[in-house]
């Protein structure tokens, strides 16, 4: 809900357009369906090559596929992340890792056929339709897979414009105005995996630390490789674009063209949520593929490894993946379950300020968010050390000792550079808007889209920042006078100014390279609608765990 806003407030970019100026709102008929499944394989190929033993020509090969399809997507040194984490490594010395797994829409090469009746991205442009990031533990005990909706609704990132046909990214920024947003998936078709890096970033605080993609013939190619997959159909899956995918229910076994029926399919009868449907459909695949891909009949047969192995990288691009790394992430894990894989979806909404697009569900994703980037299970993961699932409400823990590592003296910050949301909790309308415009006459650079109205009004003025961001809190706060500062692990580059019910009207100019000291609160943060930081405990958020039979 946003505080009461200006009669006319500036419009969103809804209908950004990629290098070839067209319009990417949306996809229609067959096409929106060829692009669901590529990524998917992508993570058993992942997990795969970090748990198998390695034959020497099988390792060459794959290596040599691998470097011929490099991209440059990694972005780091990006404001957006949260440097504050929890768990910095694991007492082994290994670290954390994010990986980004995404598939685009091209129509090069093998992508031109496979039932492709759509040709309307053969010009250059292509959307990426579906992200999943996978986070390997610091104690490598369980990988987290989330997976985000492709219609979610983020704010624009500033990206280098790119040409699907050559790979390539131009020296110029694609243009975007404060206040633009679009679909996540919109971020592939204007500047390639970096702006898809860079949004994901933004939106959930991560660091990326690798990037592969994959495109739809590889998934027919590695299913077949592996002589096609058994898995559980729930009942018949009668899709309205593509007939009839499956015909009954029940346990089966299914080829590569079947399978990616299977994982595109968005437009089953009986389904009430399409793409929120076919995203667990990919998580119970991938759990089948997991399964087969790892039990002995695939381990112990070099010739079916070496042909699931290739199909990976002969129709993949990456960032910052070797061989190499992947062997040694192999050799820190041991031996890995498929139960310590578990998928989740990032929650969701329905947009009010765009149909059919899905906000994120802020009441649960925070908490998600910041589990990831303190290194802690979700509910429904195993713990360290046990062999099955088990419910975990370690997200139910706030960071209760944020305040007492923070810092409350630092060097005041040019406004300009600081990206202040403004939450009004006095119980009075207008409040934001109006600090909004005394602010931005400070030099702050506030828009519409950064104000929020409180479910609940609170006492105080509070500045919520991650606690390595301290110096653009500090600025908040000493043009707010009163403001006590209030640490949290999950705002990444963001400031968030609560303003309670004592607040008067009273603000101040504030000049850059100013060292002052505010009051910090050794409380965590609010959520920015006046309750406490968004907790999740068991039951709250759907997982799919990889080591359970259950049916697509």
């Amino acid at each position: 809900m946003s505080d009461e806003p200006r009669d006319n407030p500036p419009q969103t970019s809804r209908h950004p357009v990629g290098p070839a100026q067209h319009p990417q709102h949306a996809h229609s008929g067959a096409h929106a369906l060829l692009i669901a499944g590529r990524v998917a394989v992508a993570l058993v190929a992942v997990i795969v090559l970090m748990v198998t033993g390695w034959e020497w020509s099988i390792k060459s090969r794959a290596d040599s596929g691998i470097l011929s399809r490099s991209v440059n997507a990694i972005v780091s040194g990006d404001s957006n992340v949260s440097t504050a984490s929890g768990a910095p490594g694991s007492a082994g010395g290994f670290q954390a890792e994010n990986i980004l797994l995404l598939g685009s829409d091209t129509r090069s090469g093998a992508n031109g056929d496979a039932s492709n009746s759509d040709s309307s991205t053969s010009d250059g442009v292509a959307n990426s339709d579906t992200l999943m990031i996978a986070h390997i533990s610091a104690d490598r005990q369980h990988v987290t897979v989330l997976s985000i909706p492709r219609d979610t609704w983020i704010d624009a990132p500033t990206c280098k414009q790119w040409d699907a046909n050559t790979g390539r990214l131009s020296g110029a920024d694609y243009p975007v105005s404060p206040g633009d947003q679009w679909h996540i998936n919109w971020a592939y078709s204007v500047g390639g995996p970096q702006c898809t890096v860079r949004a994901v970033q933004d939106l959930t605080g991560l660091q990326i630390d690798r990037v592969i993609g994959i495109d739809f013939s590889g998934f027919k190619n590695m299913v077949d490789a592996l002589g096609g997959i058994t898995i559980n159909v729930c009942g018949p899956i009668i899709d309205r674009e593509l007939q009839t995918v499956v015909d009954k229910g029940g346990v089966q076994t299914i080829a590569g063209q079947q399978a990616l029926s299977l994982v595109r399919a968005r437009n089953v009868i009986g389904d009430t949520d399409s793409d929120l449907a076919r995203i667990r459909r990919q998580q119970i695949v991938l759990s089948s593929i997991l399964q087969q891909v790892t039990s002995a009949g695939t381990l112990f047969n070099p010739r079916k490894l070496d042909a699931f192995l290739q199909a990976f990288v002969q129709n993949t691009f990456t960032d910052n993946v070797t061989i190499d790394d992947l062997v040694a992430l192999a050799q820190s894990f041991g031996t890995l379950d498929p139960s310590r894989v578990t998928f989740f979806t990032l929650p969701t909404v329905p947009s009010s300020s765009d149909d059919g697009a899905l906000a994120v569900d802020q009441d649960k994703a925070p908490a998600i968010f910041d589990a990831l980037i303190n290194d802690r299970p979700l509910p429904g993961e195993p713990a360290a050390g046990s062999t099955t699932p088990h419910s975990s409400d370690s997200t139910a823990e706030t960071a209760t000792s944020a305040g007492e590592a923070a810092s409350g003296t630092g060097v005041t910050v040019d406004p300009a550079s600081v990206k202040l949301t403004i939450v009004n909790a006095t119980g009075r309308s207008g409040a934001a808007t109006t600090a909004m415009d005394e602010l931005n006459g400070y030099g702050f650079a506030v828009t519409d889209k950064d104000l929020q109205l409180a479910d609940v009004s609170q006492p105080d003025v509070t500045v919520e920042y991650a606690p390595d961001n301290v110096d653009a809190a500090l600025t908040v706060a000493a043009a707010v006078p009163g403001a006590t500062l209030v640490p949290t692990g999950q705002l990444g580059s963001k400031v968030r100014l609560v303003l309670g019910k004592s607040f008067d009207g009273k603000l101040t100019p504030v000049s850059p390279g100013v060292t002052v000291t505010g009051s910090v609160s050794a409380t965590s943060g609010t959520s920015g609608t006046g309750t406490a930081t968004p907790t999740l405990s068991s039951g709250e958020l759907p997982a799919i765990n990889a080591g359970d039979a259950l049916c697509a």
